[in-house]
């Protein structure tokens, strides 16, 4: 994976009215959460068990402690719609052509928790992953999905954290379940911080997945890349990259 530079780069061209499917195939199936299969979406992965920190749906544990930062980010002195508007011009554009989901926008705590975990998660579930998010100083995230005309789906979250030490705390729990759930097709990059995991086994859209985290500065990038028949991890890669490359540079204003 290639290292992301310390530079700004351009943001991505908003999405269009014209330009969104309202019939988009962005789905969501808990059954991957007991099956230990990853989904065809973010919502439809083992984030529920990532983001909890565990393999159960409906894990009793307290949510830990809020994470101290030595120094406060920019995400700490502005106010969700400011951040969640900042996050909308940082996003990727998808290929030519693609369409996108009509879920796309910024969400809250709750919306995220929803996007993670799905309408079928229970309460539990749901309170718990909500603490832990709160606990790591969430503020805002942004949905962004779009499907190619190849048919290649990317289905990413962007996280911000009123801190880098939040996001880093998410990103980490996240990367460490994905290892856990798929060690023999890990890998990342120690220049970026990533984790990513390439998921061979054809969900019930014949699709292939490859799932990548990485923390950067105050925010956690998410992507769910998907592809027929078969992974496609080198594209995924450069996807996952060019994502992270949108962002600013860790500690200097978005």
């Amino acid at each position: 994976m290639t290292t992301v530079p310390g530079r700004r780069s351009g943001v991505a061209a908003p999405d269009t009215p014209d330009r969104i499917d309202a019939n988009s195939r962005i789905r969501q199936d808990p059954s991957v959460l007991t099956s230990g299969r990853l989904g065809h979406a973010l919502a439809a992965s083992l984030l529920l068990a990532a983001l909890a920190g565990c393999t159960s749906a409906t894990s009793s544990a307290p949510p830990p402690a809020p994470v101290a930062s030595p120094s406060p980010s920019p995400s700490a002195t502005v106010s969700a719609a400011e951040a969640g508007e900042q996050l909308m011009r940082r996003r990727a554009a998808g290929p030519t052509g693609s369409q996108y989901a009509p879920s796309n926008g910024v969400v809250d705590l709750d919306g995220t928790v929803d996007a993670l975990l799905g309408p079928a998660a229970g309460p539990d579930a749901k309170a718990d992953t909500k603490g832990r998010l709160a606990a790591d100083g969430f503020v805002v995230a942004l949905r962004h999905s779009w499907t190619a005309p190849d048919g290649t789906r990317a289905d990413t979250l962007l996280l911000r954290f009123t801190a880098e030490a939040g996001a880093g705390s998410t990103a980490s729990r996240v990367a460490r379940n994905l290892r856990s759930a798929h060690a023999e097709s890990t890998f990342g990059d120690p220049g970026d911080l990533s984790t990513g995991v390439v998921v061979s086994a054809l969900d019930d859209r014949g699709e292939a997945c490859v799932v990548q985290v990485a923390p950067h500065g105050d925010a956690v990038v998410l992507m769910n890349y998907c592809t027929p028949a078969t992974p496609d991890k080198k594209t995924a890669v450069l996807r996952f990259t060019d994502q992270l490359r949108l962002l600013p540079t860790p500690g200097l204003p978005w």
